[in-house]
């Protein structure tokens, strides 16, 4: 009977994408996914818990966390909230692993075949996923309120996860656990005072996160069952030089 060895090299893990990073940013500075009513509508959504910050009513008392620049409209009716920008996406060049792979694996679904002569058997398909590019994102935490007392608090709640530096925490699309560094650019405040009765204080959070994108997939490749080697030595018609081996690499002798 044949015997199965152990085959391939590393082990099977997900992928990651921007989204991946959005969700990741917004659960690792203590967000929560909760359901609102937005329009008629039950959403979901991230917020914060801040002690001694109250937010809007629809997100029950907590904070929101909004993706991208809200709508003006809806953005007056929440205030507390923290808006998370991403801006530019850079790649990291040296930290690539040109030519690499995560894993070389038996595809799923893969049939164990013998290798002839050996005794041996080996699956007829192999998973092979390539390192992913490694790219610097770029993003903005702008901490919105109406009085100063909220805004330092409410520095002092991400702050906690993002003072100088950090790491952004996220799940691939397998599940697994990942962590990646995060570094405070800087810390800028934030005064707006339009008329009396409409002032907007707070802080913004400049971050870039060393973070990978996977843009391709893992492929599925065959594996070689038998290899066929002529080694016949054979005469070039015309010459007395005789080839062994291949000839198109050089490996000619003369006799």
């Amino acid at each position: 009977m044949a015997e199965t060895v152990p085959f391939g090299a590393g082990h099977r893990t997900g992928s990651v994408f921007l989204e991946d990073y959005d969700v990741g940013l917004a659960e690792t500075m203590g967000g929560e996914l909760i359901t609102i009513v937005l329009d008629g509508e039950e959403v979901q959504t991230y917020a914060l818990r801040v002690t001694g910050v109250t937010g809007p009513p629809q997100y029950d008392g907590m904070i929101p966390i909004l993706m991208g620049e809200p709508d003006p409209v809806y953005q007056e009716h929440l205030l507390p909230a923290v808006v998370v920008s991403r801006g530019s996406i850079d790649p990291d060049m040296q930290r690539w692993h040109a030519g690499g792979f995560e894993y070389f694996l038996a595809a799923p679904g893969a049939t164990m075949k013998d290798v002839p002569g050996t005794g041996r058997q080996i699956p007829d398909k192999v998973e092979i996923k390539r390192y992913a590019y490694p790219y610097n994102i770029s993003y903005d935490l702008h901490i919105r309120a109406r009085h100063r007392s909220q805004a330092d608090k409410m520095l002092r709640k991400v702050g906690k996860h993002f003072w100088a530096y950090g790491q952004v925490f996220l799940k691939d699309s397998e599940g697994c656990d990942r962590g990646y560094y995060a570094f405070v650019e800087s810390i800028a405040a934030l005064n707006e005072i339009v008329d009396v009765t409409d002032r907007l204080q707070g802080h913004t959070f400049s971050l870039r996160v060393e973070a990978e994108l996977d843009f391709r997939e893992p492929s599925i490749a065959r594996t070689a069952q038998t290899v066929t080697v002529n080694v016949n030595t054979r005469r070039n018609v015309g010459s007395n030089v005789r080839y062994k081996g291949n000839p198109f690499r050089g490996e000619e002798e003369d006799c």
